[in-house]
């Protein structure tokens, strides 16, 4: 498009727009033409676009993106904001760590605007990107459709997703599943257990099949404790409840860790070392235990009233 606005009211650009989120998508990194209603476009594997102008006379091009702006506020309701500046990814980002408002910003820069307005229409985002107001030696408008995504930071799930705890769960590797599953028993840390809460769902799926072995004592039983530990977590109920059903919660190490506090011992004739009772310093409830010996060393924890 060289030195040209289309020739078109801005209602029936909004109807181009409209049909627009319809269009097929291509394969792989191809771009599609296609024409709706006399006006052209290009799709990517990332959104279509229209065209509006590229030209010197930066009033020309206002007078059609100006009327847009208002027809799409009262087709589309609230107008947004997207700032371009603020994402500058690239393909040298670690992936972990990619911001995907990054692709969408890359082309509202290529047309030579740091921001774009844009509207929601169902799960889709319209975007119009238009610098004229800049009056550069070139203005250049165009609009965009794309999945509304593409202009939303990361949720919670997602954000989730790059825990590298949830990562080790998700793996398929044993080696990193087990190490991660012993990190789940010695921590009530909100930061490392809130991200393994959202991505629960997840985690049972990515799991339900692993094969963790265990000589003594199933590997498979200690994930299945770490799971239930995270969905207690996120029923906000105290981590002190999951003592009563595991066999390796070493009080010693608990007190150590911050978590309880050993505050009796209780002579126990059955077994060599005495009993310990240990207050949760949490919620205050406080628990029997008792150690034993079998091929491996066992701790048995019964909750107590308080005195």
């Amino acid at each position: 498009m060289a030195d040209e606005v289309v020739e078109a009211s801005p209602e029936r650009v909004v109807a181009v727009v409209e049909q627009m989120a319809g269009l097929p998508w291509p394969d792989g990194d191809d771009w599609l033409e296609w024409e709706i209603d006399g006006l052209a476009g290009q799709t990517s594997f990332l959104m279509h676009v229209l065209p509006l102008g590229a030209t010197s006379d930066a009033a020309a091009l206002a007078s059609l993106t100006s009327p847009l702006r208002r027809l799409a506020d009262q087709r589309w309701g609230a107008r947004h904001r997207f700032d371009a500046t603020r994402f500058t990814d690239d393909a040298d980002t670690d992936p972990a760590s990619y911001d995907r408002r990054s692709a969408p910003a890359g082309l509202v820069r290529a047309i030579g605007s740091d921001t774009a307005a844009w509207w929601r229409s169902g799960k889709d985002a319209v975007v119009l990107i238009d610098n004229s107001a800049a009056t550069p030696e070139t203005s250049k408008a165009a609009v965009l459709v794309l999945p509304a995504q593409w202009l939303s930071g990361p949720g919670a799930e997602e954000q989730a997703l790059r825990s590298p705890l949830v990562a080790d769960f998700l793996s398929g590797d044993k080696d990193r599943i087990l190490p991660a599953l012993w990190a789940v028993f010695k921590t009530r840390d909100p930061e490392v257990l809130a991200p393994l809460a959202r991505a629960l769902p997840a985690i049972e799926k990515a799991t339900a099949d692993a094969e963790l072995g265990g000589m003594l004592a199933s590997n498979d039983s200690h994930l299945e404790h770490a799971l239930a530990r995270i969905e207690l977590f996120g029923k906000g109920v105290c981590l002190c409840a999951a003592y009563l059903s595991h066999q390796f919660y070493d009080p010693g190490k608990e007190e150590h860790r911050g978590h309880v506090r050993i505050v009796e011992t209780i002579p126990d004739a059955r077994q060599w070392v005495p009993d310990r009772v240990c207050e949760c310093r949490d919620c205050g409830k406080r628990f029997q235990v008792e150690q034993g010996e079998y091929h491996y060393t066992w701790w048995k924890w019964t909750e107590v009233a308080l005195r």
